[in-house]
């Protein structure tokens, strides 16, 4: 998470205000100490303009879309 915050130029405090947290809580979750909520993980992913599961380190790929190869055409 902390990657994102960084690459979009946000300090802690910054992104902590506009998700409606406490900065300790953002800085907690990057530290790998705490989890966010649902709701936070997913007002972060529309922040950073990602997918949650992007932030979760469950896939590389930042807008979730799958590659042309996984499309299905029916």
């Amino acid at each position: 998470m902390r990657a994102e915050r960084v690459r979009r130029g946000l300090s802690i405090e910054e992104v902590a205000k506009s998700v409606g947290m406490h900065p300790n809580t953002l800085n907690r979750w990057e530290h790998g100490e705490a989890d966010p909520l649902a709701i936070n993980l997913v007002n972060l992913a529309q922040l950073y303009g990602c997918t949650p599961e992007y932030l979760l380190g469950m896939t590389d790929k930042r807008d979730g879309r799958p590659e042309p190869s996984q499309s299905r055409c029916y």
